[in-house]
């Protein structure tokens, strides 16, 4: 095949995104309807979608294999921190700035983007190349690299309100140093018509919709953001009250790990959690796909509402750049008038540098990493990974979603600490648009790639 013929794959796979995605743009959505939206498809739609296609792709010799997977996930990230951190002081970046940088390279966007475009190349008369077998079928394909890519978005959903937040949290110092060098350099007027943005960034498919609570957004921040230390006593007290107070201590500590792990307790992940057990229980597993039985019914019923996850997500995502490409222009505008927003400052110039440096993160930097470990260990390693050789959807869809945009959740991150809102909003229009353009022509290289390394084997 010609890469005329995967450009033509590609281009048809990712125009399901475009156009649901287009929709979506010039819909332009209000926020009370962006947030009834991602009501119904974080607690209901989504949790369907990864239950379904789990359960039903999956077993446990399959499971054993994607073993490594998490262990890339890892080092991809990891270098893209590096990336960031080196390139960032070479490009001359502000510290908090280039934080926010490193989320926007180490957090992508899973299965929002990978899966309408896996499920496009699957269904393409010109993609038989990615048969496993001859048994297998195009929609056996399309489960399978849906699969594969959940196992990423469980480990960005772990990560990005933990690992995330603390990397953009700012200390003390560098929020106080920020400050005053914004307060002597410019000053900003309010304006009292722009709408909150508290609801927005909320619809990535493995997401945390526990965060448009205001009170435990709040509770959870005081918590990241504490600096006050509390000197132990001296002298130990055994009295009842002592041992009271040791007692609420421990509540206390408690009660802080409960909130840091809960905005990771989500429908999403709960259903993560119960498809692995049926995988890993043969018989309920079987049960749940036997045709013509009423636990059949029951699977099929949460079939067909996962279909509906990924067109309404689509939706939602065209009009959050919509409503975020004016939210890059007035956030900077309203910061003065909010006394819960940290003040930052960042040029122009610096925000071009910037957003250049994400781009070449999440479209050259890490698809060129990916590739290349992928293909040391199939050519040198493959008693590793032996799916890497039996399986070309697993080479094409860790390689896609290495190359998708930074999370949508960037924002809602970035409202969590209630910093560089703007500079967030800017990143997420500027990696979309260029993305789309990018991801035509990296998907025809991987699905090359995929046909070389398989073609021999």
């Amino acid at each position: 095949m010609s890469i005329l013929n995967y450009m033509i794959i590609s281009t048809q796979a990712l125009s399901t995104v475009f156009f649901i995605g287009a929709t979506g743009y010039v819909l332009k959505l209000k926020s009370s309807e962006l947030q009834m939206l991602a009501r119904v498809n974080i607690s209901v739609l989504t949790p369907a979608l990864l239950f379904s296609k789990i359960s039903k792709s999956l077993d446990q010799q399959m499971l054993c294999e994607l073993w490594f997977v998490p262990i890339l996930y890892v080092i991809l990230g990891s270098v893209g921190l590096e990336w960031t951190r080196i390139g960032g002081r070479i490009l001359g970046l502000s510290d908090g700035f280039r934080r926010l940088c490193s989320v926007a390279v180490y957090f992508s966007n899973v299965n929002t983007i990978m899966i309408p475009i896996v499920e496009g190349i699957a269904f393409s008369p010109e993609s038989r190349f990615l048969l496993h077998d001859k048994n297998d079928t195009p929609q056996k394909m399309a489960d399978r690299a849906i699969a594969y890519g959940m196992i990423i978005g469980i480990m960005n959903n772990l990560l990005r309100w933990s690992v995330g937040v603390a990397i953009m949290t700012p200390s003390k110092q560098q929020h106080n140093s920020e400050y005053i060098d914004y307060r002597a350099s410019s000053s900003h007027t309010s304006d009292p018509s722009s709408a909150s943005l508290a609801t927005l960034g909320q619809h990535d498919t493995i997401s945390s919709f526990t965060n448009t609570n205001n009170e435990r957004i709040s509770d959870e921040e005081s918590l990241l953001l504490s600096t006050d230390n509390t000197e132990p006593a001296v002298d130990r007290d055994f009295s009842p009250a002592g041992t009271a107070n040791i007692n609420c201590t421990k509540k206390g500590i408690f009660a802080r790990i409960w909130r840091s792990v809960q905005p990771c307790l989500t429908p999403p992940l709960f259903a993560v959690v119960i498809a692995l057990v049926v995988v890993l229980v043969p018989p309920v597993q079987r049960a749940l796909l036997l045709e013509g039985t009423y636990t059949n019914c029951l699977w099929r019923a949460i079939d067909a509402c996962g279909k509906a996850c990924i067109p309404a997500t689509l939706l939602a995502l065209g009009s959050q750049l919509a409503i975020k490409r004016d939210a890059g222009q007035s956030i900077d505008a309203n910061i003065g008038a909010n006394t819960n927003s940290r003040v930052t400052s960042v040029s122009a110039e610096e925000q071009g540098r910037g957003i250049a440096l994400v781009v070449l993160g999440r479209f050259l930097v890490g698809p060129a990493c990916c590739c290349s470990l992928l293909l040391v260990i199939h050519s040198f390693a493959p008693w590793l990974v032996p799916l890497l050789r039996t399986d070309p959807m697993l080479f094409l869809t860790l390689s896609i979603v290495s190359a998708t945009p930074p999370a949508i959740n960037l924002l809602t991150v970035a409202q969590k600490i209630k910093t560089y809102e703007g500079e967030a909003a800017r990143i997420l229009s500027y990696s979309y648009v260029f993305g789309m353009l990018v991801l035509s022509l990296e998907v025809a290289i991987f699905l090359h790639l995929t046909f070389l390394i398989h073609s021999g084997d």
